[in-house]
């Protein structure tokens, strides 16, 4: 039996150098997939870093180029204040000027005229209708403020009488 285990364990080291065999290739499939995604992860670093670079370049050509916009227009505004104008009116300006301000007078007139007739209407009006109500009702208007005041005027001195008269009493009282 010595001859058949011989077989039985060539035969088991043969199947486990396959096992081994495929195990390496596997693991060896997987290097070199790792490998191709290094690989591909350094080129995408280098890609980022020369736009990145392309952005620093742009960010400061962009801040000269704005640097030049503020001071040209910082240089036109000093330009400007420095231009003198010279403006002419001529006599058919001046009549067109003077007769829209002379309409604007007259408009304003009317227009302050018109609500004076209309305030003294409404105040006619509210007078005459005061003046009806006080006639149609008997006896006295009193305002509610005047009639308040006579009212607590009226309660004072009707108290002080009371305490007036309880004084005469209580002396009465006591002779």
């Amino acid at each position: 039996m010595s001859k058949y285990s011989n077989l039985v364990e060539e035969i088991d080291k043969q199947e486990e150098v396959k096992e081994q065999k495929a195990n390496l290739d596997n693991e060896l499939q997987l290097l070199k997939q790792a490998i191709s995604n290094l690989h591909d992860s350094i080129q995408k670093v280098e890609k980022a870093r020369k736009d990145g670079t392309d952005m620093v370049i742009a960010m400061k050509a962009a801040t000269d180029s704005m640097d030049m916009a503020v001071f040209a227009f910082c240089r036109a505004v000093t330009r400007a204040e420095a231009t003198v104008l010279k403006v002419e009116i001529t006599d058919e300006c001046l009549n067109t000027i003077q007769t829209a301000r002379e309409k604007l007078i007259q408009a304003e007139t009317e227009l302050l005229a018109s609500h004076r007739r209309l305030q003294l209407q409404g105040l006619r009006n509210q007078n005459e209708e005061i003046m009806s109500f006080i006639k149609s009702c008997q006896g006295v208007f009193l305002s509610p403020k005047v009639f308040w005041w006579w009212a607590g005027i009226s309660y004072v001195t009707s108290l002080y009488s009371l305490w007036c008269l309880l004084q005469m009493v209580l002396q009465w009282l006591k002779y």
